[in-house]
């Protein structure tokens, strides 16, 4: 910007886009803007399909809205300026020519899989051409409203120029296609691969400037793989050679170009940062156009880019959008002005309405907008403008399902009972994102859980931005006001939303529990609006989630719980994938929560890798589904009872230890022979039959003209029976099964009673079988267990202050949902609170936890709900409290002192993953196998030098023992990406990480003052995706066992050495802290952290300064030019 020349750029105003929505402005980013040509109007299209039209007010004022209608459901690509004030739009499915009013005068729609991706308007505005993703193009007469001519063209074409001289088009390929009008468009020449023939080579826009100038922008790059060297240009091409380039022009540094304007003098650059540059057209084809003094640069937020860009036709206007909703005007100006010419009337009479294509889109457009077949002179008696408009309220209310199911029709008039699930003539709704719900769905939409948030941003990004914005229109008001206290609110739309009671959907509480991602990750989700207790939840975003409802279950088990966080403590247990030591982990990290919000990706890592797990197909498979048809509540009963079997296995001396099961007694006798057999095992869960009975079906599969006698006399004694009758047949059945009898040494018919011995010590689980109806039993929420010397089984319920042998109270219950009536299942826990804690219930479905009441939990009478598994516990449990925590002794400091690891044994050399399976079957009063130390020499371990015992004493007992950790991990899984045909990109999940090294040096002064005593490689036991190796130094082949150039650990033993600084209250300094224990898979309580992000981070940003720029900024040095380093990181954080 140069004053001397007498052109001076400024910003003129700022405002939010309000579109439709003027409570919340900025909601939806304007991604189009236009200019009319003889009006002062500004066209502004957002990614609701919204048009609106605004006028310039004074210096500093905000834009004058004049109109504002819903032009489709897609995001406004394209905006033209007509003939006689209309203006031609241009959206993914749809190109429409309105007048500035927001009539439809016409209008042509495509099919979702063939969008529209370009469009241009001829310099007359009469006429216009459309070009779809699939290379169809059509030349649309803006008079008449029909098509002229049809064509094929190069396909995703981006931008286009029509002149009475040739058509121009760019394609995302990077392709410049020069046609001809007058011999029906066909090739006269085309420049193929004008930024190159690499992957990532294309074009993002392009223009027509004078005297045969063509410049277009787009990326370049060096090699077909070479992204390092790939960069933005703008490239001058004569439209008479299409050949090679005439020149380049470099952008700024720092900024890419992304879109063009030109008119007779200037050639306006706007980046994706919001700068905008010109450069002057005066000078010769052939010499690069030197900048101009008109210059621009609106103040975007540090997370914003550019999302629109254009220039008014006087040339004295400019105009750029956000990301972040705002409107930037610059000027030239304190009185500017965009167009000479007569103001239209905004709400005129189109010319034309005729149209011989599909007119109404859906059921939302106006019955004004179908065409007369004639031109018309005089306003229609539908055309009504904004006084005569007025809200109607909120829509009415759908019939539910099952009022219609039980419908009786008597001539034209139905009855049905009346449900009574809601008040009399009210409608609930949650704020006003009811209107945007019923536009573009036609009704409530499935997947909303606005009732769950209560209309508030799920990320923490978008609930800062709209604190700026509240803060912005709060200083806005109070200027014009003169009262800095107002703050008019209403209270009709702050209440919590409440619950519509439809069958057509499970409640929103019951339903599938979604993480969004922004482009922040996944810790910019704000999880603590779906929980506000001191409970933590469990994310259902990873490979084999459905498991969540069962280890929130074993961890509300306190008995089981103490057994396996006991067992994830000792020393002996040197298996790296025991499934005993990671449920202790997870139950540990659970407990330390308090509410936030945590995932077992290593625990169901570890069982993925169990070969046992693939072979009971207890899996998902890539698509997040069961390996086999098994439906979840099913999968989950087996799941349990694997778990349990591992548990037993891995941390106690027999089945019978553990909390969880009863013992019983199997007895077969054969009635011809009288041969009996009778054995005792401990069973961990009982399976009930169907409310009906199963002993008529059983025996008479058994076969046999006996079995069909029997059948027919047990059939009419099979009434419906309750529930605790149900629990009496479980635990004391008899069956009859043709099998092997070695007494007559034939198949025979043999009796098989299972009888309960003793009752249970602990908890008692009962595995519901799956039925075609809904359970019509109610849960009993407490009943007396008596077992009788010859095994029966009476079972009663439980009468009020009465004692009782075995006295059992409902504990928690996993059951199976589906939020539609055909939908998929996903599983949920209810579980009871210890009174020690506050007692009630819980509900955690994935990270959502929620207090219900006891009467929900019992009830099984829902079609969307389909009970698993019932875990009843003795009454004394239910009062225990929560284990105290033990002390951390010296003996535990050795893998600190004295590090060794399994994998150093001479029996792992050799081995590409560590197999660390033991067998245990055999004998099962063996303990888990320790491999003796004194076998391994305690050196260093790759750059770590081992503690002292000074220092380890240090860490239990002053509990102000400092260190700095950093962390390198690979990629497991690359992240799930959607790319829309525009080039917008959508995250459905990001990539998968695993720690890889893990780095931890001194920080407390002395001679080894940031020395490291932690530097451990991690074996790898999965596939790797990326080693990412210039952000982890990570190589091929370093994290492979027995070949690795490096010491290797196990993730195991790397976890307890976290698990134990986590324990000795030990200072922890870092920076991204959050994120590298987040994938460690551990919580640490934020007393214990000092991390640089967040002490340098701003207040109004949540974009965090990088901890090479800190170290720069403190040090004067510099770090991580190359490979990074997680020694060199721990080290800089600790200087920083």
């Amino acid at each position: 910007m140069d004053s001397s020349s007498g052109v001076c750029w400024a910003e003129y105003t700022q405002c939010w886009s309000t579109g439709n929505d003027e409570e919340q402005p900025g909601m939806w980013p304007v991604t189009a803007l236009g200019f009319d040509t003889s009006s002062e109007i500004l066209y502004t299209g957002d990614t609701s399909g919204q048009l609106t039209t605004y006028g310039l007010g004074g210096e500093g004022e905000e834009l004058e809205q004049l109109a504002s209608v819903q032009c489709a459901h897609t995001p406004v690509r394209r905006l033209y300026a007509a003939k006689a004030g209309r203006v031609f739009v241009q959206t993914d499915d749809s190109v429409q020519v309105r007048t500035s009013g927001g009539r439809k005068c016409f209008g042509r729609t495509t099919t979702p899989n063939d969008a529209f991706t370009a469009s241009t308007v001829s310099a007359s505005g009469g006429e216009a051409l459309v070009f779809t993703s699939a290379g169809a193009g059509s030349l649309l007469n803006l008079e008449l409203g029909s098509v002229t001519h049809r064509m094929s063209v190069e396909p995703s074409v981006v931008a286009a120029d029509y002149r009475p001289n040739g058509l121009l088009l760019a394609t995302a390929a990077g392709d410049l296609v020069l046609r001809d009008p007058r011999a029906g468009f066909q090739v006269s020449f085309a420049k193929r691969a004008a930024f190159g023939a690499g992957p990532g080579c294309h074009a993002t826009d392009m223009v027509r400037a004078v005297d045969n100038r063509v410049f277009a922008c787009g990326s370049l790059m060096a090699g077909a793989t070479d992204y390092a060297d790939s960069g933005a240009v703008v490239r001058l091409f004569d439209i008479r050679k299409l050949g090679e380039p005439v020149l380049d022009l470099e952008p700024e540094y720092g900024h890419v170009p992304v879109r063009l304007y030109s008119d007779d003098q200037l050639l306006w650059i706007c980046h994706d940062s919001g700068l905008l540059t010109t450069r002057s057209l005066a000078g010769d084809v052939n010499v690069a156009p030197p900048p101009a003094e008109a210059y621009a640069e609106p103040p975007l937020s540090t997370y914003a880019y550019m999302s629109a860009f254009g220039v008014a036709p006087s040339g004295s206007v400019a105009v750029v959008s956000d990301t972040d909703g705002i409107l930037h005007v610059w000027s030239d100006s304190t009185e500017p002005f965009m167009s000479t010419g007569t103001p239209a009337d905004l709400y005129a009479a189109p010319a034309v309405l005729d149209d011989d294509g599909p007119l109404i889109d859906d059921e939302s457009v106006s019955l004004s907008s179908i065409g007369m077949g004639a031109p018309v002179k005089s306003p229609l008696l539908s055309c009504m403008d904004s006084e005569r408009l007025y809200d109607v309220g909120r829509p009415v209310a759908y019939v539910e399902s099952r009022v219609l199911g039980s419908l009786k029709q008597m001539g034209a008039v139905g009855y049905a009972p009346n449900p009574r699930t809601q008040h009399r003539n009210q409608q609930p709704f949650a704020s006003t994102a009811w209107r945007q719900s019923w536009r573009s769905a036609g009704g409530p939409a499935e997947d909303d859980d606005d009732e769950l948030t209560r209309g508030r941003p799920k990320f923490i990004s978008e609930q800062l931005r709209s604190r700026r914005r509240q803060e912005a229109g709060s200083a806005r008001a109070s200027s014009r006001s003169g009262d800095p206290a107002t703050d008019a609110t209403s209270g009709g739309d702050q209440q919590p939303a409440t619950s519509s009671a439809t069958t057509a959907l499970a409640p929103s509480q019951m339903r599938r529990m979604r993480i969004e991602y922004s482009r922040f990750g996944v810790e910019d989700f704000d999880f603590s609006l779906y929980n506000g207790t001191r409970w933590s939840g469990l994310e259902g975003d990873i490979s084999n989630a459905y498991a969540n409802a069962l280890l929130q279950l074993l961890y509300f088990a306190e008995g089981f719980r103490d057994k396996v966080v006991a067992h994830s403590k000792c020393d002996d247990c040197s298996d790296a994938s025991c499934l005993s030591c990671h449920l202790g982990f997870l139950f540990r990290m659970l407990s330390d929560a308090n509410g936030a919000s945590c995932h077992a990706s290593l625990l169901l890592r570890v069982l993925a890798e169990r070969p046992e797990a693939a072979a009971l197909a207890l899996l998902e498979d890539a698509d997040g589904n069961p390996a086999t048809t098994t439906p979840y509540a099913v999968l989950a009963q087996h799941l349990l009872r694997f778990v349990l079997e591992q548990a037993a296995n891995e941390c106690t001396e027999k089945s019978s230890d553990l909390p969880i099961g009863f013992a019983q007694r199997t007895r077969t006798v054969c009635p011809a022979c009288g041969t009996a057999a009778e054995r005792t095992a401990h069973v961990f869960a009982a399976d009930l039959d169907p409310p009906q009975g199963s002993a008529a079906l059983a025996s008479l599969l058994a076969g046999g003209a006996a079995s069909v006698r029997r059948a027919d006399t047990q059939r009419g004694s099979d009434q419906p029976a309750d529930f605790l009758s149900l629990v009496s047949r479980a635990l004391a059945r008899s069956d009859t099964m043709r099998a092997w009898c070695a007494g007559c040494r034939s198949f025979q018919l043999l009796r098989t009673d299972k009888r309960i011995t003793a009752p249970p010590v602990g908890f008692l689980a009962l595995n519901f079988p799956v039925l075609d109806a809904p359970w019509q039993l109610a849960l009993p929420s407490g009943f007396d267990l008596e077992v009788s010397a010859d095994g029966d089984c009476p079972v009663r319920a439980l009468p009020p202050g009465e004692s009782s042998q075995c006295r059992m109270q409902l504990a928690a219950v996993v059951s199976s949902i589906r939020d539609t009536p055909k939908g998929n299942e996903h599983l949920v826990v209810h579980v009871r609170v210890p009174q020690a804690a506050g007692g009630g219930w819980l509900l955690l479905n994935d990270f959502l936890v929620q207090p219900v009441t006891e009467s929900s939990v019992v009830t099984l009478g829902d079609w969307w709900r389909t009970p698993s598994i019932a875990l009843y516990a003795q009454s004394p449990n239910m009062d225990e409290s929560a284990a105290v925590e033990s002390p951390v002794d010296l003996s535990s400091t050795l893998i600190l002192t004295a590090p060794t690891s399994v994998l150093d044994s001479p029996a792992y050399k050799g081995q590409s993953t560590p197999a660390m399976h033991q067998k245990r079957r055999g004998a099962k009063s063996a303990k888990p196998q320790s491999i003796p130390r004194s076998r391994f020499v305690a050196a260093k371990r790759n750059a770590a030098v081992p503690l002292t015992q000074a220092e380890a004493a240090r860490l239990l007992t002053e509990r102000s023992f400092r260190c700095a950790l950093d962390a390198e991990f690979v990629v497991l899984e690359a992240a799930k990406m959607e790319v829309f045909g525009d080039g917008t990109r959508e995250l459905h999940r990001p990539p998968v990480h695993t720690l890889a090294r893990l780095s931890v040096v001194r920080a407390n002064g002395g001679l080894l003052h940031g020395v490291p005593f932690i530097d451990d490689y991690v074996a790898a036991t999965r596939p790797i995706e990326d080693l990412a190796t210039q952000y982890s130094g990570i190589h091929a082949g370093d994290l492979t066992a027995g070949s690795s150039p490096h010491k290797l650990s196990t993730m195991k033993e790397v976890y307890r050495k976290l698990r134990l600084l986590v324990d000795s209250k030990a200072i922890i300094i870092g920076h991204g802290l959050k994120h590298d224990f987040r994938v460690c898979n551990i919580v640490v309580p934020a007393a214990q952290l000092r991390d640089t992000m967040v002490l340098f981070q701003s207040s109004r940003h949540i974009r965090p300064i990088s901890l090479r720029f800190l170290y720069w900024y403190f040090e004067r040095k510099v770090i991580q030019s190359g490979e990074h380093s997680s020694v060199e990181d721990a080290q800089a954080t600790l200087k920083v």
